[in-house]
C-alpha cells in the first residue's frame, strides 16, 4: 500500500467566476468531479522553518513512475463508476523535486481522457522550461513564495511567463504569498508587482504551530525591484 495518495469522495459544484483587475469577465457552470489530493511524498528541496516534517525532508526517495501508475490504477478502478470527471490535486513535499512527475502528468494526459482539471502546487524551484511543459498539460499551477530559498527575480520571471500562456477561464495560474514575519518588507513589493502583471494571488497566513526550528535559514536573493 502506497501512503502518498489521499482520495476524497467530494464533488465540485458550483460556478466559477473570473476576474481581471478586479472585475468580472465571466461566469461559468463548474461541472461536478471525484476530487482527488495527491501528495506525492515528502521529498522537498527547501526547508522552511514553519513546514513540518512530516511534510518535507531532503532524504526520503521518490516513488518511480510505475508505483505512481499503479496507485492511479487502482484509484481509477474504484472510482470510475460513479461517471464523474476526474480532479486531481498533486502536492508534497515538492512535486518538481520527482524526475517521474512530468512523465507521470503525461501519462494521464495520453491514457485518461476523463481526467478533467489537473492542479499542481510548487514552490516555484524549477526551470522555466519545465513549468512551461506542465502548463501545456495541466489546468492549474500554484507558486508559493518561500522568502528562506527563492530567487526573487527569477520566481517573479517564471511567474509572468506562466501567466501568459496558462489564460483563463480554460486554465489558470496563481501566486501564493507565504505571509513570512521576517519578509513584511518585502510582501507589499509581491503584491503590487503581481497587481501590476494581472496575475492572481492571495496571501496565506504561516501556521508557526509546527515549525521546526525558531528561525528562518534566509538563503534567498531579494532581488526584486518595483
Amino acid at each position: 500500500m502506497v501512503s502518498v495518495c489521499l482520495a476524497s469522495t467530494m464533488r465540485d459544484y458550483g460556478i466559477r467566476i473570473s476576474y481581471v483587475s478586479g472585475k468580472i469577465i465571466s461566469i461559468q457552470p463548474v461541472p461536478e468531479y471525484f476530487s482527488i489530493t495527491w501528495m506525492l511524498g515528502s521529498r522537498c528541496n527547501y526547508d522552511c522553518m514553519y513546514c513540518p516534517t512530516e511534510l518535507h525532508d531532503n532524504t526520503s526517495m521518490p516513488h518511480d513512475l510505475e508505483t505512481m501508475q499503479t496507485v492511479w490504477r487502482n484509484i481509477y478502478e474504484q472510482a470510475r463508476t460513479r461517471q464523474l470527471g476526474f480532479k486531481i490535486s498533486f502536492t508534497g513535499g515538492e512535486v518538481t523535486a520527482n524526475k517521474n512527475f512530468l512523465p507521470m502528468i503525461r501519462w494521464l494526459r495520453d491514457g485518461y481522457k476523463d481526467i478533467k482539471h489537473i492542479a499542481i502546487t510548487t514552490n516555484g524551484s524549477a526551470s522555466q522550461n519545465y513549468y512551461l511543459k506542465l502548463a501545456d498539460k495541466v489546468e492549474s499551477i500554484s507558486f508559493s513564495t518561500h522568502s528562506e530559498h527563492m530567487d526573487e527575480q527569477e520566481f517573479f520571471n517564471k511567474s509572468l511567463a506562466l501567466n501568459q500562456v496558462m489564460i483563463r477561464p480554460g486554465k489558470s495560474f496563481h501566486v501564493n504569498i507565504m505571509d513570512e514575519h521576517w519578509n513584511q518588507n518585502r510582501i507589499p513589493m509581491y503584491k503590487k508587482w503581481l497587481t501590476e502583471h494581472n496575475i492572481s494571488h492571495s496571501i496565506n497566513t504561516v501556521d508557526l504551530g509546527r515549525k521546526t526550528r525558531d528561525n528562518p535559514i534566509l538563503k534567498g536573493r531579494y532581488n526584486l525591484e518595483v
